[in-house]
């Protein structure tokens, strides 16, 4: 019997923060930063020697470096895509549906530049939410780095960056 409520207690207390984390307010604006780590799944469409267009649809989770900000914790999922001329892109382009442990979301289109193999420049503006984030204004600046695919068709990247935001 003390087995069973061990292993039921330690089974719980992964989520326990969940609810308290939940139940915190959250400032009407701040600001801080964040990393971000992503994997998902690519295709690309060859045109030609020196171009390629290429999908993306990545999913991941997201942290603040302060355990706080409206979107620690969150999940996320965003579909983009890009046109990469001579190694070189400046029109990758993504939407994003953060969705906090609470259930609330915050949507936010992404733009970014760079070349294939380096860090890539991203903005980030939020463009609404749900329940407390209703009405959220605000974005992010950040730097993608890609890291080495788990398998072919697959991308993986962490992302870091500074975020602001006001509530109204």
């Amino acid at each position: 019997m003390k087995k069973m409520a061990l292993c039921l207690l330690l089974g719980v207390m992964p989520h326990a923060s969940d609810a308290a984390e939940a139940a915190a307010p959250i400032p009407k604006e701040g600001k801080g930063s964040f990393v971000a780590v992503a994997s998902g799944t690519a295709k690309a469409l060859p045109l030609g020697k020196d171009r390629v267009q290429i999908a993306y649809e990545v999913a991941g989770v997201i942290t603040s470096d302060n355990g706080e900000g409206p979107l620690n914790n969150a999940s996320f999922r965003c579909l983009g895509g890009m046109h990469v001329a001579n190694g070189e892109y400046n029109d990758d382009s993504a939407a994003c549906v953060y969705t906090r442990p609470d259930g609330d979301q915050v949507f936010a289109v992404n733009k970014g530049t760079g070349k294939r193999g380096a860090a890539a420049k991203v903005t980030i503006t939020y463009v609404g939410g749900t329940g407390k984030l209703a009405g959220i204004q605000g974005g992010a600046e950040a730097t993608r780095t890609q890291v080495r695919p788990a398998g072919e068709g697959m991308a993986q990247s962490i992302t870091r960056g500074t975020f602001h935001y006001k509530l109204p």
